[in-house]
């Protein structure tokens, strides 16, 4: 066993605890009075705790301590006088009563106290305390390392050191279990398992510390062989693509091999196999392996490959197919075709005359308002990681877009548009000016129109445009413009403007 000691010099002004000195007394001068002299000095009286300390270390305590200081005479004490020196540094004075010292700081202190009887005679004790208030240290050295694996059957030695300041190490034991252990020798590793050395230091007041080595025997490491690869070694992955792990090979053979995924910025993935997720997108992934096999440490390879995640693609089977007929009354229907992987968001978009409308439903009532009118669709479908998908519609006919007609009108069944606001005139009504229709309001889209101008409510040989010009034949009578619309499967709509009298 190797322990460090203070040596005891160091608390040689403390030696005075086991004996005290009496300064000797000094006469007194001859009373004046002629009364009989006091040849008795006053005795000292210092009380302090027993010290725990032995031998060398006798005064010297583990934590603060007082000392009670007294004097007493046969005739009466007249003062009591102290100082100390060494750690603490003071001074002080009091009566008879006496006084208590109280010691705080660690190292040695000397007390010298002196007490003077009525009669002038002095008597004196010297007083050493020694303070430690520090535990002792245990510290490790040798090629066994804390808290390490240690190959079995390997040699490795462990050396212990026990230190105190200020005083001494008095006791320093280790123990494996119940078995000494002997400081500077190898540490056992016959057989695999985990060890604590516990190791008990005291020092001369009776501060203990107390420190625990460990250490696991295991197997050599296992040696990695070949380093594992990832199936066909992609560059880029799109989102949703399984990426399988081969190979990653020891020495022995592994009887257990993890596949640690890399994922730049997450935890790894332990798993053979790893799907490319929608948050991987723009990062890299890599690939190691660990080898695992009883009683042997673990193996990791080296990181392999450096995969970039790119967004994923819907795999659509074919377009969008509308079905339904484009008549007014009817309502045409947007069947999405399969897609993989599902869509979150499937938006439908259709085209009327150029107008693109988007509508959270796949269907489409056709009204009058849409009689005449081409019509387009597409969707688009959306998710998390993947590229957005643009699908335009195909209709029943194979074509991509249609034009709506209106309902057929049954024999005998007026169904004519309504005249909303009826068909105007604008312009002077004068002879050479020019006279033009305005269009009629109705009740739905017409397809189109045809004119005839009236003069006195008779046609107009030849005045079949939207204007006609004034002429001296119209003067002073009154013109006016029939406009007839027309619109498939409904019945003309006529509608005559109010007449205008022409000036000359």
């Amino acid at each position: 066993m190797r322990c460090r000691a203070i040596a005891a010099a160091v608390v040689a002004a403390a030696a005075a605890a086991a004996t005290s000195s009496t300064v000797p007394a000094r006469a007194a001068a001859p009373d004046p009075g002629g009364s009989l002299w006091d040849v008795t000095p006053p005795e000292v009286h210092l009380d302090i705790p027993t010290s725990p300390g032995e031998g060398a270390w006798s005064g010297w305590y583990s934590g603060p301590v007082t000392m009670q200081v007294n004097a007493s005479d046969n005739i009466g004490v007249g003062r009591i006088e102290w100082w100390r020196t060494g750690a603490h540094e003071d001074t002080g004075r009091v009566g008879s009563e006496g006084t208590s010292l109280t010691f705080t700081t660690e190292g040695v202190t000397t007390t010298k106290v002196v007490a003077t009887d009525l009669a002038g005679l002095e008597a004196a004790e010297t007083w050493g305390v020694g303070l430690d208030l520090t535990d002792p240290t245990i510290t490790f050295g040798g090629s066994a390392a804390n808290g390490q694996p240690i190959r079995r059957g390997e040699e490795r030695r462990l050396a212990i050191t026990c230190a105190d300041v200020p005083t001494a190490v008095v006791s320093c034991q280790a123990r494996i279990g119940q078995d000494r252990f002997g400081f500077g020798e190898p540490v056992p590793t016959v057989v695999n398992g985990s060890y604590a050395i516990h190791v008990t230091a005291v020092d001369a007041v009776g501060r203990m510390t107390e420190r625990t080595f460990t250490y696991t025997v295991v197997d050599p490491p296992l040696q990695v062989t070949g380093n594992p690869t990832i199936d066909g070694n992609p560059t880029t992955a799109q989102v949703g693509t399984v990426l399988l792990a081969h190979g990653g090979t020891f020495a022995p053979a592994a009887t257990r091999v993890d596949y640690h995924w890399k994922v730049e910025g997450r935890p790894d993935v332990v798993t053979p196999a790893y799907q490319v997720k929608p948050e991987d997108v723009g990062k890299r992934i890599s690939l190691y392996a660990t080898g695992h096999r009883a009683e042997h440490e673990t193996a990791t390879t080296p990181v392999v490959g450096s995969v970039l995640a790119a967004s994923g693609m819907f795999d659509v089977a074919g377009r969008p197919v509308v079905s339904g007929t484009a008549r007014e009354g009817e309502t045409l229907r947007i069947v999405q075709p399969a897609i993989a992987p599902r869509p979150q968001i499937i938006s439908n978009y259709w085209t009327i005359d150029g107008a693109v409308v988007e509508t959270d439903s796949p269907s489409l009532p056709l009204t009058r308002d849409h009689v005449g009118a081409t019509v387009e669709c597409h969707q688009t479908y959306t998710r998390p990681g993947y590229a957005e998908a643009r699908v335009p519609c195909v209709f029943a006919d194979g074509s991509t877009s249609v034009t709506v007609s209106g309902t057929p009108v049954p024999p005998g069944t007026n169904s004519a548009w309504s005249v909303l606001v009826p068909t105007a005139l604008k312009g002077k009504a004068t002879v050479g000016k020019r006279l033009r229709a305005v269009l009629p309001q109705l009740s739905g889209p017409a397809g189109s129109h045809t004119y005839q101008w009236l003069r006195n409510g008779k046609p107009i040989a030849g005045a079949t445009g939207s204007a006609y010009k004034l002429r001296r034949a119209d003067a002073r009578r009154r013109v006016a413009v029939q406009v007839t619309a027309s619109t498939a499967h409904r019945p003309d709509v006529v509608s005559v403007s109010a007449a205008k009298k022409v000036r000359r």
